[in-house]
């Protein structure tokens, strides 16, 4: 029986479990398949607890014990989960069988990256773009525009993005980012078994030119780390679904 792959979202996706839907729908006839959406996103309601990596990380495990999940957990990263499922693998690497990083961030990437200086704003007025932004991003969204999503999913797809549209807990990871990448940074690389897709994002090698070198440099120790260099933006699930799904099932 193979372990739960666990996909977790990157910043700012509102609707963790719909957005990774092009990818898990192709992967869940052969695998057991988790989707964690943190405060502040999908489904789940916000909470004043810090956004320090330990908090975040304690809370994935919390939610997959109380959801009668056991592990060893193949963590499915995109973005700055990146740092979670490195964390996760070290601290507790009994509980972490591989990774799948789906263009995941390694805490490097937050030495070079700056915070764009419009955020706070974000933070401040945020709320006043959900409504008019909601219906937009949902319709143009591949799990909609590709038929993945009935009517009531697609309904509660524009409900849940207008209200966790640049939600507080979202902008609170970032001003914790700097911190957490330099706390993951501090431990040894993971040594589980890795499959990173690296996409060629224009937003992603402007901030970032050495963007999927870093990545390579960083996993270097690791004898079973393996690397697919796409050509598509930073959201590899949504944008090549296809290719991912056929990789994973070869690896794992």
């Amino acid at each position: 029986m193979h372990h739960p792959i666990v996909f977790l979202s990157g910043s700012g996706t509102e609707c963790p479990t719909y957005d990774f839907k092009s990818l898990w729908h192709l992967l869940k006839d052969r695998f057991h398949i988790v989707v964690v959406e943190r405060p502040g996103y999908g489904w789940s309601g916000q909470t004043s607890h810090p956004r320090d990596i330990d908090t975040i990380l304690e809370e994935t495990r919390e939610a997959l014990k109380q959801a009668d999940i056991a592990g060893p957990f193949i963590p499915a990263p995109h973005s700055l989960s990146g740092l979670e499922a490195i964390y996760w693998a070290q601290k507790y690497p009994d509980e972490v069988y591989a990774i799948l990083g789906l263009d995941m961030a390694v805490p490097q990437v937050y030495r070079i990256m700056e915070i764009p200086k419009y955020f706070p704003l974000l933070a401040r007025f945020g709320h006043l773009l959900r409504r008019p932004l909601a219906a937009a991003m949902v319709k143009n969204h591949p799990a909609v525009k590709n038929n993945l999503l009935d009517k009531t999913e697609r309904e509660a797809m524009e409900v849940i993005t207008s209200r966790q549209l640049l939600s507080k807990n979202m902008m609170d990871e970032i001003d914790y980012v700097k911190e957490n990448a330099v706390k993951v940074e501090n431990g040894k690389s993971p040594q589980v078994p890795l499959l990173c897709f690296l996409s060629n994002d224009k937003a992603n090698l402007k901030a970032v030119p050495a963007w999927g070198r870093i990545h390579k440099e960083y996993f270097s120790a690791n004898d079973n780390a393996h690397f697919i260099d796409l050509t598509c933006g930073h959201y590899v699930h949504r944008e090549a679904p296809d290719i991912i799904a056929e990789s994973i099932i070869q690896f794992l």
